[in-house]
């Protein structure tokens, strides 16, 4: 999984060693890469600042740490619309989720670029290799456009969740999200 990160991380480096600098942000053409469904093959424009907004590399040694990359990690993809950059932190089932909201979004003509405000952590129960972690978070996101890199199509939002993450540990030892139970505090747009 680390090394389709690397490979589609690179391939973005690649996309963007072709722009040049510019005061205002250049929109770098994903062409639907990694996309299934519909939209594969559309055309999806994004800044050049959303794809340089790359995490820090997952850290996946705890069932905490791997839910934080796992935020970190699906926000970016949800933001430059190409689930496998996420894949590291999560199981195959939990990307097929992460596939089907960006699809969602695509067939909308947007991507959602959100950002956590705050988070904290419940109690975790740990049984075996999964761990259920709760927590109360808070989101700003709004929706962007796919056709017109970084103009706003709606938002900028808040939303706030009690969540329950499932982390499970693998044969390797690192731990990743398996699901994910939200249940909002208040309206979501």
């Amino acid at each position: 999984m680390l090394v389709s990160v690397i490979c589609v991380a690179g391939l973005a480096m690649v996309v963007l060693a072709g722009c040049s600098p510019a005061a205002a942000p250049k929109p770098v053409d994903q062409g639907g890469l990694g996309m299934a469904g519909s939209a594969a093959g559309a055309t999806i424009k994004v800044t050049r600042a959303a794809i340089e907004s790359t995490p820090p590399a997952p850290v996946l040694d705890t069932p905490k740490s791997a839910v934080k990359s796992y935020l970190a990690w699906s926000s970016y993809a949800y933001r430059i619309g190409l689930s496998d950059v996420a894949s590291a932190t999560m199981t195959a089932a939990e990307g097929v989720r992460i596939d089907a909201y960006i699809e969602l979004n695509l067939q909308k003509n947007r991507l959602i670029d959100q950002g956590l405000s705050s988070i904290v952590f419940g109690k975790s129960s740990v049984d075996g290799t999964h761990t259920l972690i709760p927590t109360k978070e808070t989101w700003e996101y709004r929706y962007v456009s796919t056709d017109t890199a970084g103009k706003s199509v709606g938002g900028p939002y808040t939303a706030s969740y009690d969540t329950i993450y499932t982390v499970v540990k693998g044969a390797d030892g690192t731990w990743v999200v398996d699901s994910v139970a939200a249940t909002p505090r208040g309206e979501v747009k």
